[in-house]
């Protein structure tokens, strides 16, 4: 099994090159109507929903087009939104799912109910499952089967919904250079974090709780990591935003705690630094993922992990690399096979 998540992992750059064909003239064609819709009122919502990674994959994308969309946009965990408010899915609504398998018990539950939004999108690896037959707009990662704990299927989906936020907004003229980027970048960077995965877990340790935090879209790896630690290598896991982390868990800092810390991008850096510098004076260890330029000092309790310059919403992708590959020794660590499911499986099927 471990094989095989490695072949995932090593899948990659190819899963995202893949996401430049989604760039067809029927598909900006569609989107136009999407904006022009949007400016005549038709539609009034929008509204963001998967569970799982896709639920955190989408996190940076409400984030911009909530600043971008002349509407409001919400972020809604599917299970929660046709279980406790299933009345948003309402006439004047677009609805973006995103789901691996387009399978999943709870999207599957939102195609089945009656009425609903008005305009209905869905990004999934293939083109035929439950939730791309129920969408008016259905995008196709196609990044391949998958058999183990989300990798690719994470990545490519981002950059798809990256190709989608940039259509919406009427600015994707640097889509295709951007995603041959993030690829290249990606293909440079794995070998280098698989010969590190050791020394990093030398240093954060396979026994001991871990932390992830972040701000911004880079909250959307802290949450992803989480997910992926607790299924790879069965260890338990938090995952905070920066603030969240200082209301309360900020307590839990002193000698043997972990975390992993992603700087990102942005005008958050200097709260960031504060954080990195409070958990060192506390006695806690923390893992820095940063941009190459962010410089942040390593010291004995802190150390860093830089990551090459790429779109700053698709700093994500690049993010998450490091705690694919390190999930390979924790988990030997602690006595698992990586990406193997014990008590799940890949595609929920229970509520």
């Amino acid at each position: 099994m471990t094989r095989s998540y490695l072949d995932e992992i090593g899948e990659q750059p190819s899963a995202i090159r893949r996401q430049a064909d989604l760039l067809t003239p029927e598909l900006v064609a569609r989107t136009d109507a999407i904006r022009q819709a949007i400016a005549a009122g038709s539609i009034r919502h929008v509204v963001l929903t998967g569970m799982g990674g896709s639920l955190y994959s989408a996190y940076g994308l409400w984030l911009r087009l909530s600043q971008a969309l002349a509407v409001p946009v919400t972020l809604w965990d599917t299970s929660e939104l046709i279980q406790q408010a299933p009345a948003v899915l309402r006439e004047g609504t677009m609805v973006i799912a995103v789901s691996q398998s387009g399978e999943s018990v709870e999207l599957r539950r939102m195609t089945e109910i009656d009425g609903g939004p008005s305009l209905r999108a869905s990004i999934t690896n293939t083109a035929e499952n439950a939730l791309a037959r129920w969408a008016d707009l259905a995008l196709a990662t196609r990044v391949g089967p998958e058999q183990t704990v989300s990798t690719k299927t994470y990545s490519g989906g981002l950059v798809a919904l990256y190709v989608l936020e940039r259509l919406l907004v009427g600015q994707a003229g640097h889509v295709r250079a951007e995603i041959d980027q993030l690829a290249g970048a990606v293909e440079r960077l794995l070998p280098r974090l698989a010969e590190e995965a050791e020394r990093i877990l030398g240093f954060i340790g396979h026994d001991r709780p871990i932390t992830f935090i972040g701000r911004g879209a880079s909250y959307s790896s802290a949450t992803m990591a989480a997910l992926v630690t607790a299924e790879a290598a069965k260890a338990p896991t938090q995952a905070l935003s920066g603030g969240q982390f200082r209301h309360g868990p900020l307590e839990l800092v002193r000698d043997g705690f972990r975390s992993v810390l992603f700087m990102g991008d942005g005008a958050t850096r200097g709260l960031n630094r504060k954080t990195v510098a409070d958990i060192e004076a506390f006695g806690g260890r923390c893992l820095v993922i940063e941009p190459e330029d962010a410089g942040t000092a390593q010291t004995a309790n802190i150390r860093t992990l830089a990551l090459p310059r790429v779109a700053e919403a698709l700093l994500p992708v690049l993010e998450i690399l490091p705690v694919q590959l390190l999930m390979v020794p924790m988990a030997i660590a602690r006595g698992f096979k990586a990406g193997q499911f014990l008590n799940g499986a890949k595609v929920t099927a229970i509520e």
